[in-house]
């Protein structure tokens, strides 16, 4: 089987399917449809893993995130690692560092037949290409949620309202977001987030007031725009609810630089429970994630997705539970 039979399969040129496994944003979805479709039911491997292993395994899982820096991803890499050793697989680690270009390249592993499976942080990079390879190579993602793929998360949603509602329990009534308001509308995570601090706020009788979203940004010199427009408001809140545990703590820090003390001046609530929220001082209330157990959730499904073809295609949300974690930063 060569790269010409799928070529004539397609009724498509030979360049024209090395586009598709090399390039493929450079070819119209239909024609990379087809091709895909060709090479799936050919069972083509291209030549750079041999002829010979066309029908083996690799043994291999690819996960694909934007950067390796982020606390949140070491549980969930060592769910996911453990998983798969269990199973005899080795785990491949792919950054993107933002760029829709690297993530192509990544899961082009895929059809390339380089790896067996993917586990996907970044879905929303490319929805679309997701969306086309999951008819036919298995795919899960993680925490993001991408209509038509499965994916494994916590509710973000409820996990917004949840920690909202907590606040609210403490006597908060002026609670900040630090979250983008053009999240709102959107199914990421953070845009959940935002539509359940809403509905809590709404279902406790709280006027929604838009100058309580002061933005988000996990780089410094954001987070003091951020704090600057805590400050600038006319009466401080009686909370900040930050969407990410980095966030929450470099709010504390540049609040404290201000002379502004927290808990005793305001409460600021994380996201995620990782490490640092813990050891900060003081210690961070956030809502916690199970990222290990989401690594170990998502490599099982996947795993699932491998061993049964039939199981590529699906759009099952996973969600796992999330706990309030009560610290020294609310009170």
């Amino acid at each position: 089987m060569t790269i010409k039979d799928v070529a004539k399969k397609a009724n498509v040129s030979v360049a024209t399917v090395s586009r598709v496994l090399n390039n493929p944003e450079c070819v119209k979805q239909p024609t990379r449809e087809k091709v895909l479709k060709v090479i799936h039911d050919l069972n083509y491997s291209p030549n750079l893993l041999g002829r010979n292993l066309r029908r083996l395994e690799t043994r291999k899982i690819i996960v694909v995130m934007d950067n390796i820096s982020n606390q949140f991803y070491s549980k969930v890499v060592k769910g996911i690692e453990e998983k798969a050793k269990e199973n005899n697989f080795t785990v491949m680690l792919s950054t993107t560092r933002g760029s829709k270009e690297n993530f192509l390249e990544a899961m082009n592993m895929l059809a390339n037949k380089v790896v067996d499976g993917a586990l996907v942080f970044c879905g929303d990079l490319d929805t679309g290409k997701l969306n086309e390879m999951q008819k036919y190579y298995p795919i899960v993602c993680i925490c993001e949620i991408v209509e038509g793929v499965t994916t494994v998360s916590v509710d973000d949603y409820k996990a917004g309202f949840d920690a909202t509602n907590y606040l609210i329990s403490l006597g908060k009534k002026k609670i900040a977001i630090a979250c983008d308001i053009g999240q709102k509308d959107k199914h990421t995570s953070s845009g959940f987030r935002l539509s359940g601090y809403l509905d809590a706020l709404k279902q406790n009788n709280i006027e929604y007031d838009e100058n309580l979203i002061i933005g988000q940004s996990e780089e410094y010199d954001e987070i003091k725009k951020i704090v600057d427009n805590l400050l600038n408001l006319e009466e401080l809140p009686d909370a900040v609810f930050a969407l990410a545990d980095t966030v929450a703590i470099e709010i504390i820090k540049e609040l404290s630089l201000r002379g502004i003390s927290v808990p005793e001046d305001i409460s600021v609530m994380g996201f995620d429970n990782t490490l640092m929220s813990e050891m900060y001082i003081p210690s961070i209330t956030t809502v916690a994630q199970p990222q290990y157990d989401i690594g170990v959730k998502a490599t099982e499904i996947l795993l699932e997705k491998m061993a049964d073809k039939e199981k590529y295609v699906g759009c099952e949300k996973v969600f796992l539970e999330h706990k309030i974690m009560k610290r020294d930063s609310v009170k």
